[in-house]
C-alpha cells in the first residue's frame, strides 16, 4: 500500500549518481521539517520511473547522468508528467547549459557548490510553482 501524502510535506524524488553527493543532499534535505525524499535514483530512466511511482511534488535531478541526461530526463517527465515541478542541481552552470534545462521545463538550477545554502530555500520556491536560479546562476 502506497503511503498517503501529508498536505504540509514536500515529497521529493532525488536523481544524483554519486553516492557520497545524493546521501548528502538527501540528508540535508531530511533535516528539513516539512521536506522528506520519497525516491532516490542514479540516472535519468529511473528518475522517469521513481517519478511515476510516488508523484513527488519536486524532483531534484544532477543535469549530468548515466544514460538519459537530466534535461532529457526532464523533458521526458514534462511530457509525461505535465506540471511536474524540476530543480537542477550541477557542477556546471554555463548559460548555454541552464537555458537548454530551462527550455525543458525545469524550475530552479542550482550549483552543487552552493547547495548548503540554496538548496532548501530552491525546493520550497520550486514546490510553490516559483522559479529560483542560484546566485551563480544569476551572476552570469
Amino acid at each position: 500500500m502506497q503511503q498517503q501524502k501529508s498536505e504540509t510535506m514536500i515529497h521529493i524524488v532525488l536523481v544524483e549518481d554519486h553516492d557520497l553527493t545524493r546521501r548528502q543532499m538527501a540528508s540535508l534535505i531530511k533535516s528539513e521539517s516539512d521536506m522528506e525524499v520519497v525516491a532516490e535514483a542514479v540516472n535519468g530512466e529511473e528518475s522517469i520511473t521513481r517519478t511515476s511511482e510516488h508523484k513527488p511534488d519536486v524532483i531534484v535531478m544532477d543535469i549530468l547522468l548515466p544514460g538519459i541526461s537530466g534535461v532529457d530526463a526532464a523533458r521526458q517527465i514534462m511530457e509525461s508528467f505535465p506540471g511536474s515541478r524540476i530543480l537542477i542541481l550541477s557542477n556546471h552552470s554555463g548559460a548555454a547549459l541552464v537555458q537548454v534545462a530551462l527550455a525543458a521545463g525545469v524550475l530552479g538550477y542550482v550549483r552543487k557548490d552552493h547547495a548548503f545554502e540554496e538548496l532548501v530555500p530552491a525546493i520550497r520556491a520550486v514546490a510553490a510553482g516559483q522559479k529560483f536560479l542560484g546566485a551563480k546562476i544569476t551572476e552570469r
